[in-house]
């Protein structure tokens, strides 16, 4: 599951600059590219991502005014400040602010703003991920432990968890369980999402996919090319 980022920042060629950087770090994406606190609100009414980063220097409201308002706000996103001026940095982390970085931003320093961030975001799912998924057959349900599960594939049309030997039918989608279960459980196929925790061996296929097997099953499961390129950032392959 990757992490969310908004972009604020009047420059274009300081948004073009993050855009870059952040290609290459995995686990996170851009959803939006915003000019001003203005942009940033109304975008913020559709959906709020995991981390925004923020600029200072800005028209309108400047970024220690944006980070008032979200705070007034209850908005849940972490605030990273990506900024030329050290001169706000007290005002910025007493304002809950989770990191203040400073142009020209590197690689190494960005990467390590944001994996700060993941691992308190990764504290903060972990008190609200499910700990067990219901499989129903008839008028029969079972608790599936998320843990023991290999992979969830889609067979037929009916959802199914793969369990070392056993298998459960789930009535849900793979979509609201990529959003669900943890960040190790990763979306390598349109019909398939597994548990890297539980991988076994990756084998080269055709056309760039992966061959996968697993620990406790004589499940296999064929990623597509896209699939093979998550999990092998994932991997560090």
């Amino acid at each position: 599951m990757l992490n969310t980022l908004f972009i604020v920042d009047d420059e274009y060629a300081s948004r073009l600059k993050l855009n870059q950087l952040i290609s290459r770090l995995p686990g996170w994406r851009i959803d939006a590219e915003l000019k001003s606190g203005k942009e940033l609100f109304l975008r913020l009414s559709e959906s709020q991502p995991d981390v925004i980063l923020l600029d200072i220097n800005m028209p309108g409201l400047n970024g220690i005014d944006v980070l008032s308002q979200l705070n007034q706000q209850h908005c849940n996103s972490e605030v990273i400040f990506t900024t030329a001026h050290s001169r706000y940095a007290v005002e910025a982390f007493n304002g809950a602010a989770a990191d203040y970085v400073l142009k020209p931003i590197s690689l190494e320093r960005l990467q390590l703003a944001l994996e700060r961030v993941a691992e308190r975001l990764r504290l903060q799912q972990a008190q609200t991920l499910p700990q067990t998924l219901i499989s129903r057959v008839g008028h029969r349900m079972k608790n599936v432990k998320v843990e023991d599960i290999d992979a969830i594939i889609i067979d037929n049309g009916t959802l199914i968890a793969h369990c070392g030997s056993q298998t459960y039918p789930l009535d849900t989608t793979l979509t609201e369980l990529e959003q669900q279960l943890p960040a190790h459980f990763l979306r390598v196929h349109r019909s398939a999402i597994i548990n890297r925790f539980r991988l076994n061996e990756a084998e080269r296929w055709l056309n760039g996919r992966l061959l996968l097997r697993f620990m406790y099953s004589e499940l296999e499961v064929l990623t597509s090319r896209n699939g093979a390129r998550q999990l092998k950032r994932h991997l560090k392959m």
